[in-house]
């Protein structure tokens, strides 16, 4: 049994079936606040590079855009937002004057499509940018013969020294960070109304008010709402539920927001607060520093399986870098993956586990 102190009064829950599946989750993943906190405020060190390497990582890069340029193009699969994926893709094709496409969705929807094409041996996708347990799908995924880890691949960004070496999980490599964030409209959360901590949620008054996408959509969401759970447990998601207003996607989320059908949306990242605030929506958002975020990763499909293998290690490889890890990242509030110190003080990384969670989040919060 666990309780929860909230606003001078004890609440007391017993933990129902999905809640125990919850419990029973893996978490030995996740940093420590003060370590991660430590971590994050140290300035990334890169490797030891000798000259030759760094010499034989500039002639690989320039054999990789030969070979690029003669496929002509690249097609990916992205879970970042429309305005990232063209942005990134159009500074590439400026560059390297290779094309791109690209599909956007949901984690768990890029997941399920590019299973589905593997499975019938039909992959579209050179490569996916991927949030949600990107580093497990892959390392299933190795194992079938779909993908290949993006540290065994010989980038040279990561060959020369240039890539921090702490965002190379092994089978995918980060290149995004957006901390999960609360957004809220101003017309109805006002000066003290602004939370300061996740408990403030709890508040009656904000019955129905609190917008929140399907957790199904992507387990960047499972992530998000499974270090709730871990930190307040069951009683926490008993009090919250009778405030929380189900939508489905994030998208339609933020939309609601603006349109006033909510006062909060829980969680948010930057990029879905600005779509409807550059329209004029009156939006704002409040980063707190304990939580944890959408962090997205390249991989990369199997060279024998891609149809454009050397254009998706160019791309990834500019992505990587610090210039085009720049422009991923260019968004208000945004930093890039070289900038470690700008994370919220008590960020934690996603815990692995997140698709076996899936189901019990999705219960405890009524979808």
């Amino acid at each position: 049994m666990k309780t929860f102190e909230t606003r001078g009064y004890w609440r007391t829950a017993t933990l129902p079936v999905a809640a125990l599946m919850l419990a029973a989750a893996p978490v030995a993943h996740g940093q420590d606040a003060k370590a991660a906190a430590a971590k994050a405020s140290k300035a990334v060190a890169a490797p030891t590079v000798s000259a030759a390497d760094k010499r034989a990582a500039q002639a690989d890069l320039e054999a990789l855009i030969k070979a690029a340029k003669a496929e002509g193009e690249v097609v990916f699969y992205a879970a970042p937002t429309e305005n990232v994926n063209k942005r990134v893709g159009e500074a590439f094709l400026k560059k390297y004057g290779v094309r791109y496409s690209f599909i956007r969705a949901g984690s768990t929807q890029l997941e399920q499509r590019y299973s589905t094409e593997a499975e019938a041996g039909n992959i579209a996708a050179d490569m996916m940018v991927n949030a949600g347990g990107a580093p497990a799908f892959v390392e299933m995924a190795n194992k079938k013969g779909w993908t290949e880890s993006v540290s065994q691949v010989g980038l040279p960004v990561i060959k020369s020294g240039e890539f921090p070496a702490r965002f190379v999980t092994g089978p995918t490599a980060i290149v995004s960070i957006s901390p999960w964030l609360i957004a809220y409209h101003t017309s109805s959360v006002k000066g003290s109304d602004v939370p300061k901590d996740w408990p403030d949620l709890l508040d009656a008054k904000w019955k129905g008010r609190i917008l929140l996408s399907n957790p199904s959509v992507s387990d960047a969401y499972v992530d998000f709402w499974g270090l709730l759970y871990d930190k307040y447990g069951d009683s926490f998601f008993t009090l919250l539920k009778p405030n929380l207003r189900p939508v489905g996607t994030g998208v339609q989320a933020s939309q609601g927001l603006g349109a006033g059908e909510g006062s909060f949306l829980v969680p948010a990242v930057v990029a879905q607060v600005m779509e409807p605030k550059s329209k004029g929506a009156p939006l704002d958002m409040v980063t707190l520093p304990f939580t944890t975020g959408v962090e997205q990763h390249i991989v990369l499909t199997l060279r024998s399986k891609a149809r454009h293998p050397n254009a998706a290690r160019l791309f990834a490889n500019f992505a990587m870098s610090q210039e085009g890890n720049k422009i991923f990242n260019d968004d208000p509030g945004g930093f890039t993956i070289y900038e470690p110190s700008k994370l919220p003080k008590e960020y934690q990384s996603p815990k692995p586990g997140a698709a076996a969670r899936r189901e019990a989040i999705t219960k405890l919060l009524g979808f």
